[in-house]
């Protein structure tokens, strides 16, 4: 059993209270990136960390939480634009295609309210949920927009050359031109190591419907 918010306009906080009492996972389904619904997530991930006493890592954890709503969202405006153009992102044509000016033509109108309607339309989602399991805060979010095998690939491989460099290394040598440089899956797993004692602190991965990421914070 798991409580499900979509209320985008919700700030009472006393409903995730009420699931971090009783024990049932609080999920939130995000229609839309603006400021104050991300707000009102950190809200949530705040309560939650009370739960263990680790409000110490609330800013660290944040900005991890920013940077997956941020992929989350921009998974779903990308997924919009193929569907909209006819291209298949499966495809390694199509997809080198559409990735040409994706980025000028779909990241940069990313607050567009017009295009967010379109993901809805297309019933694209981003659901974030919240549960705590023996002292362990999990936070998973799922969205719709199934990651390709290509991206699957360029991922592990910013993970991969991250582990054992400085940060100045890292930043040297994950360089991604189709996307950007992908610094920011890089930095959530390297926060995630400093503040949670779980070894299997972070993840993503797809299912055949939703592509995956957890967070999983212990003190």
């Amino acid at each position: 059993m798991r409580v499900t918010s979509s209320n985008t306009n919700n700030t009472d906080i006393s409903e995730v209270i009420s699931c971090i009492q009783n024990g049932i996972p609080y999920e939130h389904i995000l229609k839309s990136p603006k400021p104050e619904n991300r707000e009102f997530l950190k809200n949530i991930t705040l309560e939650y960390l009370k739960r263990i006493n680790m409000e110490k890592s609330y800013n660290l954890l944040c900005l991890c939480m920013e940077e997956i709503i941020s992929n989350s969202v921009k998974a779903n405006i990308k997924r919009a634009y193929f569907i909209t153009n006819k291209l298949d992102i499966n495809n390694h044509e199509d997809y080198e295609k559409g990735m040409k000016d994706f980025k000028e033509n779909g990241i940069s109108n990313m607050k567009d309210s017009r295009l967010v309607t379109k993901i809805n339309n297309l019933g694209l989602y981003v659901k974030i949920t919240y549960k705590l399991e023996d002292n362990c805060l999990c936070i998973t979010a799922r969205n719709n927009s199934v990651i390709s095998k290509e991206e699957i690939e360029r991922i592990n491989k910013k993970l991969k050359l991250s582990e054992n460099l400085s940060p100045t290394d890292i930043f040297m040598n994950s360089i991604d031109q189709t996307e950007g440089a992908g610094l920011g899956i890089i930095m959530i797993k390297k926060i995630l190591s400093q503040i949670s004692t779980k070894k299997d602190c972070f993840a993503i991965y797809a299912s055949d419907t939703e592509t995956i990421t957890e967070l999983k914070i212990m003190p």
